[in-house]
């Protein structure tokens, strides 16, 4: 299945992933990094660390904190604040916090450690890219971002389960930080949980330990979101916006939240480049992998007005980018609760030109015997060529009452953004259902 490629021909895979890479701004000078020796050494170990993740909770914390002395039983120079960064935060973000934030932090003596991912996996690390009582500039983009891990999975952000990218890059990042500079002292975790997010401060708290306490300030100031924006108006005269990444599927989840992302795409055309680019290359490999449930963001976006620039954007980066020929194997392995645990395995087969990549997808399905077909009927805005050389049965009772594991297969052409990769649990998956395909 996954076999041993030429290495010319690796290569020339690699060379067309760099370049598609290239394209969209995801290969970059590297960061600059603070050996955790060093960043250990700095001072003595915090005892209050605030989680800051740049948006209005945490900014609000962070400024009713600095500003206010009567609701604070400790130090400023007992209090540090970390940002771990994912990478692709809104401009309008990162603008609010260098202009108000830092000159805070700066006039107060605050501790401020950036971090960001060294790598795709926990063993790579993280680089501390700053470190100062006197910040002055954020450094945010580092060496693997998260759009650097959904394009290389060839996959996007989902709303639903574990939010995978705080998982990855801020809990990891963060708590890797944190237990260098506490040196094993005990130390209160403040994180901006607002008065209406009881639910997750309680699951939080499930993590306390002997060292770590989890506090929630604007829970016990009673202060939710519209309380938290009003103290930042106050307190700089300006309106501070969420915290999301430009890609991010829960600001899309809304109507109104899709209205204001629009809006920033349209102000900032680049970042929505980044997103479109993010969804068709997820949606090729997986029709139903779109950033809107049950839509497409390509769809929302020509319907809206003000978006032709970015749409050429797009336009021009489809005809200029590297595309590949890939090989897609999908399992679909039944659980108890009646849902289904997905695995899959992606290889490339040959990278070039789009037409070329076309003609290969007619010669491959054509040598196969193998039907093509264009685009989903769910999708409007779905175009994709897929040869299909097995397909999941869609309404075989018998097997789903026998709980066994369906599979599909099928070939397609999309940007060479996602690497070869096979899923852990793939293997043992495709051989339980190609028995079974066998078998019938």
């Amino acid at each position: 299945m996954t076999g041993v490629l030429d290495p010319a021909v690796d290569a020339e895979h690699q060379w067309a992933l760099d370049q598609a890479r290239w394209l969209l701004g995801l290969h970059r000078r590297q960061p600059p990094s603070i050996p955790l020796e060093q960043v250990i050494r700095a001072g003595p170990p915090p005892r209050v660390v605030l989680s800051y993740g740049l948006g209005v909770d945490s900014s609000a914390i962070a400024a009713r904190l600095l500003t206010d002395p009567s609701v604070r039983d400790f130090a400023l120079e007992d209090l540090v604040l970390i940002t771990a960064g994912t990478g692709q935060e809104w401009p309008a973000t990162l603008d609010l916090v260098s202009r108000h934030m830092l000159p805070l932090l700066a006039r107060h003596r605050v501790r401020y450690v950036q971090v960001t991912r060294r790598g795709p996996t926990e063993a790579d690390g993280v680089d501390v890219t700053a470190d100062s009582r006197q910040p002055d500039q954020l450094h945010l983009v580092g060496r693997w971002t998260l759009a650097d891990e959904m394009f290389d999975a060839g996959t996007v952000p989902r709303t639903c389960g574990d939010r995978l990218c705080s998982q990855h890059f801020k809990a990891f990042a963060l708590d890797t930080v944190i237990a260098a500079i506490t040196q094993g002292q005990p130390y209160r975790h403040l994180i901006g949980y607002s008065a209406t997010e009881l639910s997750r401060a309680k699951r939080d708290a499930r993590y306390n330990t002997d060292l770590r306490t989890g506090e929630y300030p604007l829970i016990t100031w009673n202060m939710g979101r519209a309380q938290a924006q009003l103290l930042l108006e106050q307190t700089f005269h300006e309106k501070f916006c969420k915290s999301a990444c430009t890609y991010c599927p829960f600001a899309l989840s809304t109507e109104d939240g899709r209205a204001a992302t629009v809006a920033q795409f349209i102000a900032e055309p680049h970042a929505g480049l980044l997103a479109l680019a993010m969804e068709f290359s997820a949606t090729c490999l997986n029709p139903t992998q779109g950033l809107i449930n049950s839509r497409r963001l390509l769809t929302l976006l020509k319907q809206s007005p003000g978006t032709e620039q970015m749409l050429a954007l797009f336009t021009e980066y489809l005809a200029s980018v590297p595309w590949a020929l890939y090989d897609v194997r999908r399992t679909f392995s039944p659980r108890v609760d009646g849902r289904f645990n997905h695995a899959r395995a992606l290889r490339i087969l040959d990278t070039g030109s789009r037409v070329a990549m076309h003609t290969q997808l007619r010669t491959r399905a054509q040598a196969a015997h193998a039907a093509i077909s264009v685009g989903d009927p769910r999708f409007p805005d779905d175009q994709h060529p897929r040869a299909w050389m097995r397909r999941r049965d869609p309404v075989d009772h018998a097997r789903t009452a026998a709980a066994v594991t369906d599979a599909e297969h099928f070939l397609t052409i999309a940007p060479a953004t996602a690497s070869s990769k096979t899923g852990p649990a793939f293997p043992g998956a495709w051989r339980n259902a190609s028995q079974l395909h066998l078998a019938i």
